[in-house]
């Protein structure tokens, strides 16, 4: 089909406003009834100064000051150490930038955010600002693109700088833009195919680009690739389309092949772009899934990843699929507790606060003024979403009513957007690329609000509503019952503890364990920490402490036994290894132990029978008995 280099014109000579899709749309530049301009046109001849003032430049501008105001006045543990993904992150970043590349297995996470870290630490050394800076940069461009795609579906030039400034002020986002996390980088790639996708005219370049957007994106946040139905739908615009529509998918699935052969060639299974997502799905669609959502990194994070292993079954791919088959079959079996469960995060999704995940948003929103002023809470009514949830609904109703194509295209993005917290499970940091949807259609609400052109609105009226009383309903969660403040230092305790800084790894877990006096994995590694710097005394009373209120913990016994024998408290420290005996007899490390104390008290033979037994229950040689058995072997008088 071969397209006029001018758009067509109606009866009167003026442009139509859109002629993509199964057929011509309403000229949206057709006056209501009365005369008067179409608000939505407004902005078209609106003054060269005025454009200028509400553009993109200076929402970019905006966008970039507060983040950077932000990261000047942010101070706190999870400002300042990445904790748990944002770790593990930087680890593969640091990885990456010193040549080693990444491990050399399927890619658990998706790998486009490593490797961006990587590229950054090699350019800039190891610092965390130089990512911060970027992901400000990008925060910025989420705004500015934000700001044009606003008013390329409301043609208002103010509708585009107030769809750009609640993106520019948007708390939640300036807060994952500080984050040693992927969701900067997939929030602003998605609202880049977002903005390519919603042109009047698309051409071949643009489903290129819209579909690399999408696929980059999902490369660094997996379910962003669902964002290719609408991209798709919107490329094609009718059957004599398709051809872009193709161009789109063939594009995301260059970029996502290569992620795909790597993973068949490190593990011989087909794992799309990473290992995580059974798991995830598991998390989302189980009978308890309140509960689940709650399990912390520690014990019940990996009692629940070593769960396929049990079961005898190995492999990335193949754990992932038992997960994956896990979900369904529940739901297969239980359809109407599946359906249930689906409404219910479908209803978290939409709350006005952010659900935490790895830490609470209102935990560390103290760090900063700008964070906190910005994301402000009072029960139930918090910012951003109290008002983007019911501005986006109404606006969303008015898209469909007016079946214009670009804001028909957002409406279809949002509900892609939203789908993976639905599928999966909501949280504050998986919503947040659907931001940029939701302030373009909050924009199209407003425009009505200003200048109202639909004689029915009650519809987009009792949406907003509705909207409204879903985002201020309360919910309980288990997740509330965290204490995050002490998950935090612990946290910071074990990434400080990775970097070889074992004092400040000691500091962190007393602050965990003043706020939580209970914190087992806390008061463990608290004494992990202060045996490396051979303190086993202080060692001792920390799996004392924590024993008092753990008395059951095999670790923590263990770990007080070993730091008796490192104190020279042998007696004391052969009496607990004992008892372990007693209860974990299958562990080579008691047997050890044992050994250990009889060498010390000068039972070279007693040593070389435990030690053999170390080595008997482990299967085969163990270092450490084979050390001690040579040791006893050396103290043995000459036959």
């Amino acid at each position: 089909m071969t397209r006029s280099a001018l758009p067509p014109a109606d009866a009167r000579g003026r442009p139509v406003a859109c002629t993509s899709g199964a057929g011509a749309d309403r000229s949206a530049s057709d006056p209501p009834e009365g005369g008067e301009p179409d608000p939505l046109e407004r902005g078209a001849g609106a003054p060269a100064w005025r454009s200028r003032l509400l553009g993109w430049p200076l929402i970019a501008a905006i966008a970039l000051a507060v983040r950077l105001a932000y990261f000047a006045t942010a101070h706190g543990p999870a400002f300042d150490h990445p904790i748990i993904d944002a770790d593990y992150y930087d680890f593969l970043g640091a990885r990456i930038a010193s040549g080693a590349g990444t491990p050399d297995e399927p890619f658990w996470q998706p790998p486009l955010y490593p490797l961006f870290l990587g590229g950054l630490y090699r350019l800039f050394g190891h610092t965390l600002w130089a990512p911060r800076l970027v992901q400000a940069a990008l925060g910025a461009t989420t705004a500015a693109l934000g700001c044009a795609l606003a008013r390329r579906v409301t043609r208002t030039a103010w509708a585009g700088g107030a769809a750009g400034l609640l993106l520019a002020l948007h708390g939640s986002l300036i807060f994952y833009d500080g984050e040693i996390l992927p969701t900067s980088l997939a929030t602003c790639l998605v609202t880049l195919a977002l903005w390519l996708a919603t042109r009047e005219q698309p051409t071949w370049r643009t489903a290129l680009g819209a579909g690399a957007a999408v696929g980059l994106g999902a490369l660094a946040v997996a379910p962003a690739l669902l964002l290719l139905l609408p991209v798709a739908w919107a490329m094609a615009g009718g059957r004599s389309h398709w051809r872009l529509a193709a161009v789109a998918v063939a594009a995301a699935a260059a970029l996502i092949a290569p992620v795909t052969l790597t993973n068949r060639a490190r593990s011989g299974e087909w794992i799309l772009i990473s290992a995580n997502s059974g798991v995830n799905l598991w998390i989302g669609n189980n009978p308890n899934v309140d509960r689940t959502m709650a399990i912390r990194p520690g014990a019940g994070w990996d009692e629940l990843i070593a769960e396929p292993e049990r079961h005898g079954v190995s492999g990335a791919g193949g754990q992932s699929d038992y997960f994956t088959k896990k979900a369904i079959g529940w739901c297969a079996s239980e359809p109407l507790a599946c359906a249930r469960n689906i409404a219910w995060k479908a209803r978290l999704l939409v709350v006005s606060r952010e659900l935490p995940r790895n830490e609470d948003l209102y935990v560390v929103r103290r760090q900063s003024p700008v964070l906190a002023a910005l994301t402000a809470r009072v029960g139930t009514v918090a910012l951003p979403y109290t008002l983007l949830w019911p501005l986006a609904a109404a606006g969303a109703v008015l898209a469909l009513l007016r079946r214009e194509r670009a804001a028909r295209i957002v409406v279809a993005a949002a509900l892609a957007l939203a789908a993976p917290s639905v599928v999966f499970f909501a949280s504050g940091r998986y919503r947040a690329p659907l931001s940029p949807a939701l302030c373009v259609l909050s924009a199209v609400c407003l425009v009505e609000l200003v200048a109202p052109r639909e004689r029915r609105a009650w519809a987009p009226i009792a949406a907003g509503f509705g909207a409204l009383s879903l985002t201020l309903w309360p919910v309980k969660l288990a997740v509330d019952r965290i204490q995050f403040g002490a998950e935090i230092e612990y946290a910071v305790g074990g990434r400080l503890s990775r970097l070889g800084d074992h004092e400040g790894a000691v500091q962190a877990l007393r602050r965990a364990l003043s706020l939580r006096p209970d914190y087992l994995e806390a008061g463990y590694h608290l004494g992990l920490a202060l045996q490396r710097l051979e303190r086993p005394r202080e060692a001792a009373e920390a799996y004392s402490a924590i024993l008092s209120r753990h008395p059951d913990s095999l670790d923590a016994r263990l770990g007080r036994a070993n730091a008796l024998l490192e104190a020279g408290e042998s007696a004391l420290a052969e009496q607990a290894f004992k008892a372990l005996a007693l209860d974990i007899p299958e562990a080579p490390e008691v047997w050890v132990g044992l050994a250990r104390a009889a060498l010390l008290r000068g039972d070279d033979a007693s040593a070389d029978a435990l030690a053999a037994r170390a080595e008997e229950v482990a299967g085969g040689s163990h270092p450490r008995a084979a050390e001690i058995r040579k040791q006893a072997a050396a103290r043995a008088p000459p036959r």
